[in-house]
């Protein structure tokens, strides 16, 4: 049985943009502190991790540097497009092409190694995405979220949003994403929720309960509940966990925008969310051994 821990680097621009809040700088503020906290925990742990970069991010010195001494250290780094666009899926083949390749060659500037996994902004796939993937050379995609609970929650966030006269520049996938299978199988390139014969293989997010297993969840079930829902997943032969950046940051510690609020695990200490995080994680090192999901692709595939 495999554990894959994973950690999408999403720049807190994201986050405006998801929450209505108005365009900020394009900045990479808050991500090499992030990607430091997340080596000393899998240092800690004794773990490799996954860790998904923004393809543009990486145009920052410090953060390059500290990506490229993470690969160094035997994490795996992954593409999650050159610009993060939301609307990936929407986009006419030729721009997600780019987006896919660009990312790719940003990592690969960065680390000297092409990614071989990719993750879509917003988990959101469409019927474009995984054939430019596939024709970049990527082994797997790592895009699908199997928590219809969590598209009802984002549905419900967008109408808050809409009554305070804010618009979300995220949307909702395809419902039928929602729906994929929950462990690791070969995906129709068209229907990516739908197993077939696609040239990579699909690892999909984890859920726990219905609820997308990722650091926000752990950090609002606190240390001392994070140990139980490991032992809830604990029977799954394959668990990825996806953190954020800012699982590894809080806004008082690290001078992000107080209007990032909004998302309440950002009022959390980062050590607390650190420690829930710990606690999951050394829970399921009980029963599963921990890989990168490169790895975890080529034993699954």
């Amino acid at each position: 049985m495999f554990f894959a821990l994973t950690i999408d680097l999403d720049p807190a621009w994201c986050y405006h943009r998801i929450y209505g809040l108005g365009e900020v700088e394009r900045t990479s503020v808050g991500l090499e502190c992030s990607v430091s906290r997340f080596l000393e925990l899998t240092s800690d742990l004794g773990i490799p991790g996954s860790i998904f970069v923004v393809g543009e991010t990486l145009s920052d010195n410090g953060l390059a540097a500290v990506i490229a001494q993470a690969s160094a250290l035997g994490h795996e780094i992954c593409n999650h497009t050159h610009s993060h666009p939301y609307d990936l899926c929407r986009l006419d083949d030729d721009r997600i092409a780019r987006e896919v390749e660009q990312g790719a060659a940003d990592i690969e500037r960065a680390t000297g190694e092409r990614p071989k996994g990719f993750r879509a902004p917003g988990y959101s796939l469409g019927s474009r995405v995984l054939p430019a993937l596939i024709n970049a050379g990527a082994v797997y995609d790592s895009s699908i979220l199997p928590s219809p609970v969590y598209q009802g929650v984002k549905a419900a966030v967008f109408g808050w949003l809409w009554l305070r006269g804010r618009n979300s520049g995220a949307f909702l996938a395809d419902p039928r994403e929602t729906l994929g299978p929950r462990g690791p199988y070969r995906p129709d390139p068209i229907s990516p929720w739908r197993r077939g014969t696609a040239g990579l293989i699909e690892l999909p997010i984890g859920t726990v309960m219905g609820l997308p297993l990722t650091g926000g969840l752990l950090a609002l079930a606190g240390p001392s509940r994070t140990t139980p829902l490991a032992t809830l997943v604990s029977r799954k032969g394959f668990v990825c966990l996806e953190l954020h950046a800012l699982d590894l940051l809080d806004i008082q510690a690290d001078g992000l925008d107080p209007a990032l609020a909004v998302q309440p695990d950002l009022s959390i200490a980062w050590q607390r969310k650190a420690e829930a995080i710990r606690n999951f994680c050394e829970r399921l090192l009980s029963t599963h051994k921990a890989t990168t999901l490169a790895r975890a692709a080529k034993i699954l595939s």
